[in-house]
């Protein structure tokens, strides 16, 4: 696609948990739990704003009648959580972190830190809403196409996981709610997918030069898609860097597909949508989870969409017009059946052509239906969305699934936002941001081992969790090298042959690199030095690998060559090295060969 004519533009919103010792209005501490004795339950309803409006997506989730269950550890959550007593005062270490990103991404920062609250009513806020608080605005980054400005950095409060959906209800775990997030919102300004991808990465450099969690699901990024003559769209839960690219590619095709679909309505002219109770008609019906269902006393609803037959069948980016469709039903835990399918695998037929007769429909109108217990609610979001259609895109939140995504909800508003008035505001003085120093990021950090290591090595090392540890490790006298290609690569194969490389303690790595400094084991036994450390027999690890004197290793050394003197010297290394295996260097053994052949 050509994004320039397309006029695409993507704003990012990276959310990143802290390493903070506790909560963010509580004293808990941050870590996962893996029992949860106490349960709460609660049904959340929307409110009115400060100004009387209600917000479109809470009062969208209301509407949705989901009650919630809340499983908590003490260990990991208190009354706070579970919003029966008030917050405690703002955790003062997750605001210097934030401050610290403010100051790496040229932020102005606020000169008073006053706290709100945002309505969340999706379940995953016990209180029915979250906690933020701004901290920085209007910065900027540097990348290879030019600035990217940084509209505003937050500091909030994450939200609870779910643990499982049933039916209405949906069940959350407290342990992660509470923790505290940073949020960076760029500027809509970026105009290609690679871009993107660029400025996320950035992002994330940045935000690991500071106090930050890491590992699957400590770093989220919503993307905000939107084309010239579509509208903005909100992919929520976005975590592999490495398909960004795809998933603002796919939206945008999606887009300008759902773009055609409008031309070509217009082209064939508005009818009247139409909604219709047909359970009769499905009373003898052959296909068998329809007949379970009218059998139980649910219903089957029918629509007729004047003009839509054919377009179901069109793909919007990674899905067809009929599954991008059916997603707003599933919103309400529905399905469709439509008329563009192949009804015959359904042996809905007979029921398809008679309610063409009860609705009076032509060749080009599509008729599809949705069955359960109450699928009125998921009827009306169809006929909604079907409306848009004349129009164009219509503005919504969507969640990514693989590379590309499905409607959730409707995009918040301003509505949602209101002040918090449990917890007092702090002044953020000249003195406070002086005492607050900016760290290195990755990106000089890399800059600066140039000198040392390779630069393919320095960038897979600066973007692995094992960066810190291989910082600390620096201090052995030993290859630099060595140390950072056995924390990423020869840790990761024995991890693949089924090793419990995640065993190794900080302590272990030391250890092993401590006796390589002495001279005491050579760098070949490394990787079964790990397999012995991960078996729990880490005391062996001398005995085993014990240096031969030199006067073992030359009297090795000299056999071989006597035994075979008519061979190559790269030859006789393989044989010498097959002796000693772990128990002299390679380094060692070719010094010693060289001399000895050579006199």
């Amino acid at each position: 696609m050509n994004y320039k004519n397309l006029g695409l533009r993507v704003g990012l919103e990276i959310h990143q948990q802290l390493d903070t010792k506790h909560k963010l209005f509580c004293n808990c501490p941050i870590k996962k739990s893996t029992e949860f004795p106490i349960e709460v339950k609660r049904r959340l309803r929307a409110v009115a704003g400060e100004l009387g409006d209600f917000d479109p997506a809470a009062l969208y989730e209301f509407l949705r009648g989901k009650s919630f269950v809340y499983r908590s550890d003490p260990e990991s959550s208190c009354l706070i959580e579970v919003d029966e007593e008030p917050p405690k005062p703002l955790n003062k270490e997750a605001l210097e972190i934030v401050i610290q990103v403010c100051k790496i991404l040229n932020c102005n920062i606020v000169d008073e830190v006053h706290v709100m609250r945002k309505t969340v009513i999706d379940g995953s806020s016990v209180s029915a809403f979250q906690r933020t608080v701004m901290i920085g605005y209007d910065g900027y980054l540097e990348t290879s196409f030019g600035k990217i400005n940084i509209q505003t950095i937050c500091l909030e409060e994450d939200a609870a996981p779910a643990l499982k959906r049933e039916g209405g209800v949906v069940e959350y775990r407290l342990d992660r709610l509470g923790i505290p997030l940073v949020e960076i919102t760029t500027s809509a300004e970026i105009k290609l997918p690679e871009q993107a991808r660029e400025v996320a990465e950035k992002l994330g450099m940045i935000l690991r030069s500071t106090k930050v969690q890491r590992g699957i699901g400590t770093i989220r990024q919503d993307v905000n898609v939107s084309i010239e003559e579509g509208a903005r769209i909100e992919i929520k839960g976005f975590q592999e860097l490495g398909k960004i690219e795809a998933l603002i590619s796919n939206e945008a095709a999606r887009q300008v597909a759902l773009l055609e679909i409008k031309n070509e309505l217009k082209k064939r002219g508005k009818g009247e949508i139409k909604e219709k109770d047909v359970t009769h008609l499905f009373k003898e019906t052959k296909c068998n989870f329809i007949h379970r269902i009218v059998s139980e006393g649910g219903k089957v609803f029918a629509v007729l969409l004047p003009k839509f037959a054919g377009l179901l069948k069109k793909q919007c980016g990674d899905r067809t017009f009929g599954k991008e469709l059916s997603a707003y039903a599933e919103a309400y835990g529905y399905g469709i059946i439509h008329s563009d399918e192949e009804l015959d695998k359904y042996q809905l037929g007979f029921e398809f052509d008679e309610m063409r007769k009860e609705f009076g429909a032509g060749e080009r109108d599509l008729i599809l239906i949705s069955a359960g217990k109450n699928p009125e609610k998921a009827v009306k979001a169809i006929i909604e969305r079907a409306e848009h259609y004349y129009i164009g895109v219509p503005e919504e939140t969507r969640i990514s699934d693989n590379s590309g995504s499905k409607y959730t909800r409707p995009l918040p508003g301003s509505e949602r936002m209101y002040p918090e008035t449990d917890v007092p505001p702090i002044r953020i003085d000249k003195k406070l941001l002086d005492s607050i120093k900016v760290p290195k990021t990755l990106l000089e950090k890399g800059k600066e081992l140039e000198k040392e290591l390779p630069k393919e090595v320095i960038n897979q090392l600066i973007k692995s969790k094992t960066y810190k540890l291989f910082e600390e490790l620096r201090r052995f006298n030993v290859d630099p090298t060595l140390i950072a290609n056995t924390l990423l690569s020869t840790a990761k194969d024995l991890k693949r042959k089924g090793f419990a490389v995640e065993k190794i303690t900080k302590s272990d790595w030391e250890y092993l690199f401590g006796l390589i400094e002495k001279g005491k084991i050579s760098k070949n036994a490394i990787p079964d030095a790990l397999i012995l450390i991960t078996q729990g027999k880490k005391a062996e690890i001398e005995r085993q690998f014990k240096q031969l004197s030199d006067e073992e290793l030359r009297k090795i050394v000299s056999e071989a060559v006597k035994n075979n003197p008519e061979m190559k010297e790269s030859a006789l290394m393989g044989i010498i090295m097959a002796k000693v295996k772990n128990r002299a260097s390679g380094e060692r053994v070719s010094k010693l060969l060289r001399t000895m052949t050579n006199n």
